[in-house]
Order: structure tokens, then C-alpha cells, then sequence
């Protein structure tokens, strides 16, 4: 609250919700406890998309029941990104107002620490996807 000339002036922070928590058909990442995926992917702008429990299986051999509980394949699709880099690579998710594109951009870190990456997110099941470089 700020006071100008005797009158209270509210001050209002909108922060943008990217990722909603737990909602099928809507963007949001995942949480993956101790769920082994294989060697990186040489190109991280090519994530593995995966549509069905068996496609789940194959990529994340160790997906136990709290991944599946977080998903419906009917209404999503989940984007998984494993790369190596920096440890201070990061990854960010948008979706656009009409829930038809998702946009991953991600951030090459400055550090020279070695480290592997895995992010895994959902997305409508009828949206397209797209992988930038931010700067």
C-alpha cells in the first residue's frame, strides 16, 4: 500500500501461472521422483513425446504409479526433455490463450558444471509443440 496526498493506493503484482498443478488438458511439469531414462538425447530440441502408458514404460522404465496419477492420456501427452549441459541450463513452459501450442524455450546456463537434465510435462493431447533458445 502507498499513501499519495491522504488517499491509499493498492499496488497490484500480477505473476503469470504458467503450469497449472494436477489438471488434465492443461500445461504443467510433471514430477518425477527417482525414475531412471536413458543417455541423453544428442538433440534436446527434439524431446520424446509420449501418448500412452506403454510409451511411458519404454521411456521411463521406472515410471511408478504417482507419474500415471498425474496424467490421462485422453486429454494429454507428455514432452519429455533429458539432456547434458550446464548446471545452470534452465527450461521454461508456456501454452498459448487457445491451449493449441506449447512452447518450450530454454536458457543455456553460464557454468561449467557438467550435469544431465530431465524434465518431463504434460500438454493437451491435441497441441502442437515448439523448442526455442532464449537468451
Amino acid at each position: 500500500m502507498q499513501f499519495v496526498k491522504g488517499l491509499t493506493v493498492a499496488v497490484l503484482f500480477v505473476v503469470p501461472i504458467m503450469l497449472s498443478a494436477g489438471e488434465p488438458g492443461k500445461l504443467r511439469e510433471i514430477e518425477m521422483k527417482g525414475g531412471k531414462v536413458g543417455a541423453p538425447k544428442k538433440n534436446p530440441f527434439m524431446p520424446t513425446i509420449i501418448t500412452n502408458a506403454e510409451e511411458l514404460k519404454k521411456a521411463i522404465p521406472e515410471a511408478d504409479e504417482a507419474i500415471q496419477k498425474q496424467i490421462e492420456f485422453a486429454k494429454d501427452k507428455l514432452v519429455l526433455f533429458t539432456w547434458s549441459g550446464s548446471g545452470g541450463d534452465k527450461l521454461n513452459a508456456t501454452l498459448s490463450e487457445d491451449g493449441k501450442t506449447a512452447t518450450f524455450t530454454r536458457k543455456l546456463g553460464l557454468t561449467r558444471d557438467f550435469r544431465m537434465h530431465v524434465r518431463l510435462f504434460a500438454i493437451p493431447a491435441t497441441a502442437e509443440f515448439k523448442v526455442t533458445i532464449g537468451k
